[in-house]
């Protein structure tokens, strides 16, 4: 299905979608702005700290705005985010009855953590063993520059516990590419997306994994329709839910042990080049 909605798309005519988008453009601007007002939508009050009110109207127009700009450049992920938050509403019941199946999902929903570091713990995790889970992520995040304090928080979600979820699910993404053994190239995003979409029937991940292929040169989206999406598939669909692994007590754990728990299994290297 991946593979035929991202063919259609590619024979779009370019002026057609540059005609459509550009209020959509304007209205992602407009919201996602640090100067915009707190309360967008004068029909709600805010729900949580974070929270911009909006129309459903207004949410089309950011989810095109930023769907669009997120194609332009897919390495911000403050448009991957805004197009999450906007398409996320009543979208979440897969996530949320996941977690309620499993007792660690559960605990999840009634604690409520938050990724989270203080310098010292964030320095003490590259003191841990090598192939530990937290070692691993340590290197993999200093290794790319990457760092945990850059997920925005969730603003167009209009129910709480929903903004949790989807707050947590973007938290986490960084151990998906740990415990995947992905890197940060765009071919690797598209295939965690895809991993998600199985996951979590999040809108975002579907969007990312159809229409992010269009921006692969042609020898690497033949690559991804050929290896990482058939994986991505796989895996995704028969291994344990993310959502509901409490990844703050697993630090000290065998990255291998976890993810024969989980169910995960790795794309062989001869695939990735």
């Amino acid at each position: 299905m991946l593979r035929l909605i991202t063919s259609a798309v590619s024979r779009a005519a370019p002026l057609t979608v540059v005609g459509a988008s550009y209020m959509a453009v304007k209205s992602l601007a407009a919201f996602t702005s640090p100067d915009a007002p707190q309360e967008s939508s004068r029909s709600m009050k805010p729900l949580y700290q974070s929270h911009r009110p909006t129309t459903p109207l207004q949410k089309a127009f950011i989810a095109a705005g930023s769907a669009l700009m997120g194609f332009g450049d897919p390495t911000d992920g403050s448009h991957i985010a805004a197009l999450g938050d906007a398409t996320a509403n009543g979208h979440m019941d897969h996530l949320r009855n996941q977690m309620l199946k499993d007792p660690v999902g559960r605990r999840i929903l009634r604690e409520r953590p938050q990724i989270s570091f203080t310098h010292e713990e964030w320095e003490k995790l590259k003191t841990l063993p090598a192939g530990s889970f937290g070692r691993t992520y340590y290197e993999q995040m200093a290794r790319n520059n990457i760092s945990w304090t850059t997920r925005p928080p969730v603003r167009f979600v209009d129910n709480e516990e929903d903004a949790y979820l989807l707050l947590r699910y973007r938290q986490c993404h960084d151990f998906y590419h740990v415990i995947l053994d992905l890197d940060i190239s765009v071919v690797e995003e598209l295939a965690i997306k895809v991993f998600e979409w199985q996951q979590t029937k999040l809108p975002v991940a579907l969007v990312a994994g159809a229409f992010g292929p269009l921006r692969l040169p042609p020898k690497e989206r033949s690559r991804f329709f050929d290896f990482y999406l058939p994986w991505a598939l796989q895996c995704g669909s028969s291994s344990k839910p993310i959502i509901s692994v409490y990844w703050e007590e697993m630090w000290h754990r065998p990255i291998d042990d976890i993810r024969k728990e989980m169910g995960v299994w790795l794309l062989p290297q001869r695939n990735k080049h």
